[in-house]
């Protein structure tokens, strides 16, 4: 009886041993379980964090290394976040994630709300966005004194607080007494000021005014340079353009698996952002103080759609991301409000670097230069097994140049990328047609047209149904090989 009793108590153990374990993951788990959520991990991506001190050394079950699900997952959103949502350095993540002590769960919550309700708000000036994060990471960190946890951060009261005492007037930003309004809502009792915190430096260093800042329009812009107002207007073109040529495609190529997926709602998630923090460090760095000029600058915006295969209970893998970024001469900018300085290949690259491509998803990346490309051939762009990339650049009165290498692989998602719809083209081929062969007897060579506006045989081509079925005088024919439209000299 005694011997039963016991192998029932060791089949107890055993069992809530074995609970216990089911509890933890290994690395290839890891990756494959954060990238089902959105932010995927690679297993060398986690040994670099344990390497640098972010992540704690994992525990080991036999020989293999693991951590507990929910902690190790939570942790890992509340690190995409922090790095890809706010440019948080790596050095402020770990010291944020080693002061920690309690779940990773209310600090990846608070990170979700700071980025829904403050960085997408539209509600709030950019200025105040970039303070409120700022204040956000200041509070975790102990730089604005007394070092908080998540829990005690009421992100909805803070900004809620601050849009209603705090003014701008001028170039100086007037806050209110952030440390009181923090300690009234239970957030700590710091006596460091966080007045130079929560201002993002906008006010003159001492013993400078507000006079010393440069003027809001600097010397006029040279016939082949762009204005900061012009350069904006084309970042906000290219980013809305590249959302609605999206949802016209129905469905997206992936050249690893040859197939196509559906790129409707249900398939895709959509996500936007802006390097405005990136902005205002610049500006602080070259001590300007103007929030009108901050307001009149390109963002640095990046729109990403994700596509997911559709799975039986909803998304399953990630297949195919589609992203746009804008890229400007940001420093001649903010010195002259101007520039003439044409982007590279340097910075396009630069761009790619940011993306952490993950094994068995595709990757199409559209890159606007808001001044414009220098390259000496399409050979330049980058490739790779796993992506494409395309260079953008406008050409003036809504014409857009795409450079890209010819591959098989784009399956038609370039035209994504290209702010000019279809119609538009059509409609600009006319038009220059139309003022062309205006007079008697006039002709153009369909070739040339399609060589001179950067569209295809297929769009001129409707075009010049369109005018023919307008205007009886038009005739399309055929002299030594080329295709001519021409109006009759009767």
């Amino acid at each position: 009886m005694s011997g039963s009793a016991d192998h029932h108590r060791l089949r107890s153990i055993g069992k809530i041993l074995q609970e216990e374990q089911s509890r933890f993951i290994g690395y290839p788990e890891i990756e494959r379980k954060s990238r089902e959520l959105g932010f995927g991990m690679s297993v060398r991506t986690l040994r670099f964090y344990v390497d640098e001190g972010i992540l704690p050394a994992p525990r080991k079950i036999g020989k293999t290394p693991v951590y507990e699900e929910e902690w190790i997952l939570n942790v890992l959103l509340a690190i995409h976040l922090m790095k890809t949502r706010f440019n948080r350095s790596l050095t402020e993540i770990r010291q944020i994630l080693q002061a920690m002590s309690e779940s990773p769960e209310i600090l990846a919550d608070k990170l979700s709300v700071l980025y829904e309700d403050v960085t997408k708000s539209e509600d709030l000036p950019l200025v105040e966005r970039a303070a409120l994060q700022d204040a956000f990471f200041a509070l975790l960190t102990g730089k604005a004194g007394q070092s908080l946890q998540a829990s005690e951060l009421r992100l909805t009261a803070l900004v809620e607080l601050f849009r209603e005492q705090g003014r701008l007037e001028g170039d100086d930003y007037h806050s209110p007494n952030m440390h009181e309004i923090l300690a009234s809502q239970g957030y700590g009792t710091s006596k460091t000021p966080l007045e130079d915190k929560v201002n993002v430096s906008l006010r003159p260093p001492s013993g400078e005014t507000a006079a010393s800042a440069p003027p809001p329009e600097a010397s006029p812009a040279p016939p082949e340079g762009i204005t900061i107002r012009m350069a904006r207007a084309k970042e906000l073109a290219f980013a809305q353009r590249f959302k609605s040529q999206f949802e016209r495609l129905g469905r997206v190529h992936c050249p690893i698996d040859g197939k196509g997926y559906k790129a409707g709602p249900r398939e895709h998630t959509y996500d936007k952002e802006d390097r405005s923090g990136e902005v205002v460090d610049l500006m602080k760095s070259m001590r300007i103080y103007d929030r009108g000029l901050l307001d009149s600058l390109p963002l640095g915006e990046v729109r990403e759609f994700r596509v997911f295969q559709r799975g039986l209970f909803g998304r399953g893998d990630l297949k195919v991301v589609v992203r746009a970024v804008v890229l400007s001469p940001l420093q001649d900018f903010l010195r002259k409000r101007w520039s003439t300085q044409k982007l590279g290949i340097l910075e396009a690259k630069r761009a790619l670097e940011e993306l952490e491509l993950e094994d068995g998803v595709f990757y199409y990346v559209g890159i606007l230069s808001t001044s414009g490309w220098k390259l000496d051939g399409a050979e330049q762009i980058p490739t790779r097994p796993n992506l494409l990339a395309c260079l953008v650049e406008s050409e003036g009165e809504g014409s857009w140049k795409l450079h890209y290498v010819p591959d098989d692989r784009w399956g038609g998602v370039e035209v994504v990328f290209d702010p000019e719809t279809e119609e538009e083209k059509v409609e600009r081929v006319r038009l220059l047609i139309e003022h062309q062969v205006r007079p008697k007897g006039e002709f153009v060579i369909i070739s040339n047209l399609c060589e001179d506006l950067d569209v295809s045989l297929n769009l001129v081509h409707d075009a010049i149904q369109q005018l023919t079925a307008a205007d009886s005088e038009l005739e399309l024919i055929d002299m030594g090989g080329r295709e001519i439209l021409k109006r009759s000299r009767l």
